[in-house]
């Protein structure tokens, strides 16, 4: 499996981890407090749908950090 696609997975179940196992810590501490913010947020609002927001997180929190391994193998 490529670099990308274990970041990708990674963050798809854990925002921020893929970014942390591509070695930026700070954007993945970042990533994952705007989840949890954004996850709060969400649930106190008891939206009917809210579970949307949590797949949508936490796809582009995966999309996120598949480019940013891109990112990085270009830049090398």
């Amino acid at each position: 499996m490529s670099r990308s696609t274990i970041a990708a997975v990674l963050s798809f179940v854990i925002p921020g981890a893929g970014l942390w196992y591509l070695g930026n810590r700070g954007g993945a501490v970042l990533n994952l407090a705007a989840a949890v913010l954004l996850t709060v947020l969400g649930t106190v609002s008891q939206r009917e749908h809210v579970h949307y927001l949590f797949l949508a997180i936490a796809a582009g929190s995966a999309g996120y950090a598949h480019a940013a391994a891109h990112a990085s193998k270009d830049a090398a």
